[in-house]
């Protein structure tokens, strides 16, 4: 099994549940992990990320975690395991947050 990363993925998007983020991009970090028996292309992954999160508009970091989750193991049907980590870094003053999903298949 292949262990494919995507790090530090940086993309501007609207997410968020407060008034000023459902109108102003904001910086998101995206970090992910996929192993599958199959082949994994990470540019096809980056690209699916950032078109994603610029239509979709999610309004909870958990909403854009669990569709990745949902889209990635349609797309790469031998997947066994995926992780994604999705940071907020300029949301709080004083700390970078955000959510995480780790699934097995």
């Amino acid at each position: 099994m292949i262990t494919i990363l995507v790090e530090d993925l940086e993309i501007e998007c609207i997410i968020g549940l407060l008034d000023f983020e459902r109108k102003i991009p904001q910086k998101i970090c995206i970090n992910a992990k996929f192993r599958a028996d199959e082949f994994v292309d990470y540019s096809y992954v980056c690209e699916v990320l950032k078109d994603s999160f610029e239509n979709e508009k999610f309004l909870k970091v958990e909403d854009g975690l669990n569709f990745f989750a949902k889209k990635f193991k349609e797309n790469f049907k031998s997947l066994g395991y995926f992780y994604m980590k999705i940071m907020k870094p300029n949301i709080i003053l004083d700390a970078n947050v955000g959510a995480e999903i780790e699934m097995i298949y």
